[in-house]
């Protein structure tokens, strides 16, 4: 239904903003702890929305990334994990780092986040895990037009939501390892383990 909203940012909160569209309406979102902290109230800003809708409620969800609202729609498929424990998920953990954590099956590290208990933790492993690799296959195959190796992998790793300076340096210590005839999937992985340490 909403795709994105553009506007000026009136207020700045722990979990939410309020965005001032054009047409002089305030939207309040409620969005990852990651968004507040690259929003400056007065400034413009274009982030993307998820509308939730319960018996009770009609919710906007505010992302920085598509990456971002991918993981929130998949996270609230899972069983057990309502729209904010998903965005309590997605404060706590970074995009990449979330991913790297489901890949990896890191069960107790998932149940060290707010509202997530050993169950949960279970079933969002087993069931996004394989949803998580087509992801990274789709982030890998758009990586066809770079001029080198080393920029694709940068480009992936900043749609993954790195930074691009950490991403520069996470793809060239990858390489460096593995070698220049290494796959570009064993590369990802290397060099958001790299991200990690």
């Amino acid at each position: 239904m909403y795709e994105y909203l553009r506007g000026r940012v009136e207020e700045v909160g722990a979990r939410h903003v309020v965005l001032e569209t054009g047409d002089g309406v305030g939207w309040s979102l409620q969005v990852p702890g990651s968004l507040t902290a690259r929003l400056r109230r007065g400034e413009e800003a274009r982030i993307l929305v998820h509308l939730s809708i319960s018996d009770t409620a009609r919710t906007l969800y505010g992302f920085a990334t598509p990456l971002e609202r991918r993981l929130f729609r998949k996270l609230i498929q899972v069983s057990g994990i309502g729209p904010a424990t998903a965005l309590s998920v997605l404060s706590a953990l970074p995009a990449e780092a979330l991913i790297r954590t489901i890949l990896d099956g890191e069960v107790d590290r998932l149940v060290t986040l707010r509202g997530i208990g050993r169950k949960t933790a279970e079933r969002i492993v087993v069931e996004l895990r394989d949803g998580l690799r087509e992801l990274a296959s789709e982030l890998g195959a758009e990586a066809t037009a770079g001029a080198s190796p080393e920029e694709d992998l940068v480009r992936v790793l900043t749609d993954l939501g790195m930074p691009a300076a950490a991403a520069g340096r996470a793809a060239e210590r990858a390489r460096s390892r593995l070698g220049p005839g290494a796959d570009f999937q064993d590369l990802l992985k290397e060099a958001l383990r790299d991200d990690s340490r």
